[in-house]
């Protein structure tokens, strides 16, 4: 009881120092407005630091593509920043440099984005900017070759790396049809194929106003970056939105596995299985299940298949806060040869035995409240350190509120970590620690 105590002492005490260095995190509370073309506008004022983030967020990502479009998201995103139609690249670039030159894209799985920190003096001329590339991107001729053949090399480049490729393989495993799993060359054949005018109508359909949550966090008023925020998108009309395809869940009927040889020094495995998204009910307590599983050097997997057995010198879990069915990854990365094994497979067999092992533990008997309290105090303080900067804060801010859990869940989320039981990871252990697909890779010969 005096170290379950303890325990919830030291959480609460490092998630106020984190408050406290990150932000003033409290000192405003968030305001959202939604403007009469649709646009909403999520502002968390923060006095005091002359900068203002701002995480421009488009509610389109895997679930609004088909196999066909797959990849032409990505493709836009790197094009927003280009040209305009009534601005040269140049003309952006340069406008771009004047207020700190560190505005980029980003494509996620869930959504696009735009994001800045500006100073309070830039905040108006960055506020512009940005609505003029959501509203006006053209698609000219020359940078979309130019992208196209940086994006295609940069796709290639990733499956150089072994745990990428495991992974990619291990979602081939666990989803049937599912935009979260599909393989590197349904993206490079829709990317080599697109034309302009292809990226323009797909840009036309997803980028209007109504389907764009801006997330303003910093030193600006919220009646200000509201204003602001009117004037950029002013004139932009709202437009009816493509069907949202949305993702449905899946359920996994059997164990699936693969393994691969490669040229590799170091031998990886991979265990998944089906979980739910950001927005259901089990959430949290599968988020407190997966990291008392692996999430950290107090974790279960750590002391058991590290520090007692050896098995592995890389190990950890992985619990990706997705819009539609997510899924938890247990893995581990180790020496192929461990005590003295014949073959590399015999060492990731017993990693693997051991793995499973650890989870019918933790579906058969409730966590310890020693282990129960760890989890949830690393599950918590991983989350605060996300909104250490700026930027940070704000897309954390807009992401929640683009995937429809509300601006409110970023605040929230403590709570719902902090209320999860023993007995909740027991019930979602033994509803979704079911059927795995799992991913080995192995060296191809002994160096």
């Amino acid at each position: 009881m005096k170290s379950n105590v303890r325990l919830r002492l030291i959480v609460i005490v490092i998630i106020m120092i984190i408050c406290s260095v990150t932000c003033q995190a409290d000192s405003q509370k968030p305001v959202k407005k939604v403007l009469e073309n649709g646009l909403t506008v999520v502002v968390k004022s923060e006095p005091g630091s002359g900068l203002v983030a701002i995480a421009a967020m488009v509610k389109v990502g895997v679930g609004q593509e088909s196999i066909q479009t797959a990849g032409l998201g990505n493709f836009v995103s790197r094009l927003l920043l280009a040209s305009t139609r009534a601005k040269s690249a140049e003309q952006v670039a340069s406008i771009a440099d004047s207020l700190g030159g560190n505005i980029g894209t980003e494509w996620e799985r869930d959504l696009t984005s735009i994001r800045t920190v500006t100073t309070t003096a830039g905040f108006d001329r960055t506020m512009n900017l940005i609505g003029e590339c959501l509203a006006e991107a053209n698609f000219e001729y020359k940078w979309v070759e130019q992208v196209r053949k940086d994006l295609l090399s940069y796709i290639k480049s990733q499956s150089s790396d072994p745990f990428d490729q495991a992974y990619a393989d291990l979602k081939q495993l666990l989803y049937e049809d599912n935009g979260y799993r599909r393989p590197k060359d349904v993206s490079e054949r829709a990317i080599s194929l697109a034309a302009p005018q292809d990226l323009q109508r797909y840009f036309s359909q997803h980028y209007p106003p109504n389907n764009i949550v801006l997330a303003i966090v910093g030193d600006v008023t919220a009646e200000k970056a509201i204003e602001r925020a009117g004037r950029a998108f002013a004139g932009v009309m709202p437009r009816r939105l493509p069907i949202d395809r949305s993702v449905p869940d899946e359920r996994l009927r059997e164990n699936k596995s693969n393994m691969f040889e490669k040229k590799l020094s170091a031998a990886y495995l991979l265990v998944g299985w089906q979980a739910p998204a950001a927005g259901d009910r089990d959430y949290a307590a599968v988020a407190v299940a997966a990291n008392a599983l692996g999430g950290g050097k107090g974790s279960l997997m750590f002391r058991e298949l590290r520090q007692k057995q050896g098995l592995g010198y890389e190990i950890g879990a992985l619990y990706p806060k997705l819009r539609y069915q997510s899924h938890v990854v247990a893995y581990l990365v180790t020496d192929p040869y461990k005590k003295s094994a014949a073959e590399p497979r015999q060492t990731l067999d017993a990693a693997s035995a051991e793995l499973m092992k650890l989870v019918e533990e933790l579906k058969s008997k409730p966590l310890s409240g020693e282990d129960l309290q760890r989890a949830k105090g690393y599950t918590i303080g991983a989350y605060a350190l996300g909104h250490q900067h700026l930027l940070e804060r704000a897309a954390l801010l807009g992401w929640a509120e683009t995937i429809e859990l509300g601006y409110e869940f970023d605040k929230n989320y403590p709570d719902l970590i902090d209320s999860v039981t023993a007995a909740d990871v027991q019930r979602v252990m033994q509803k979704y620690f079911t059927k795995s697909a799992s991913v080995m890779l192995v060296p191809s010969a002994k160096e």
